[in-house]
């Protein structure tokens, strides 16, 4: 009897093993900012970002959800609570604001971590697995660059001195 149960438990983990091969769903999650090259900001800024949904494999369209976890303190995501549709062999921007405090310290680190996870139809049956991922996004703070002065402020300033000081030359050689 033990065996027969043995047998049976197998061939249903099998058969459960099989169904869910074919419904595979493979996206990720990407950015251009990462560990090594964050995404830098001045204090006071407010920038516009974005992360990419991919599909490019599995069988079928994913349906995604996308929130903050860490981070939401400095960025907000542009269209909250919507669900991201991406087809198969495409990709999906999923656009974010950044806006820095104006006190915060130049050399300063935030991370903001999104969290995606995968939204299952009700259609599919009682007991549905979606899938999850994580996005690191570091932020670091930056001096505003120093505004260098173009070099024509010189040749204007030299050229306005210079027809002061010929203006000043015929009004002498009048006066004579």
């Amino acid at each position: 009897m033990k065996t027969n149960k043995k047998i049976y438990l197998t061939l249903v983990f099998l058969l459960v093993s099989i169904v869910m091969i074919g419904n595979v769903l493979a996206f990720a999650v990407s950015s251009m900012y990462w560990q090594d090259n964050p995404l830098t900001i001045n204090p006071g800024e407010t920038q516009k970002a974005f992360i990419v949904l991919q599909n490019m494999a599995g069988t079928e369209t994913v349906n995604a959800n996308v929130g903050i976890l860490q981070g939401s303190e400095i960025a907000t995501l542009d269209n909250p609570g919507m669900i991201y549709e991406i087809p198969l062999g495409q990709k999906v921007e999923v656009n974010f604001t950044v806006n820095v405090p104006v006190d915060s310290e130049i050399g300063g680190n935030y991370n903001i971590i999104f969290d995606v996870s995968t939204v299952t139809n009700s259609e599919e049956g009682p007991m549905t697995f979606g899938s999850g991922a994580q996005k690191l996004i570091p932020v670091l703070i930056t001096e505003r660059p120093k505004e260098k002065v173009s070099p024509w402020i010189y040749y204007i300033v030299a050229g306005i001195i210079l027809l002061g000081i010929v203006a000043l030359v015929i009004l002498k050689s009048k006066r004579k």
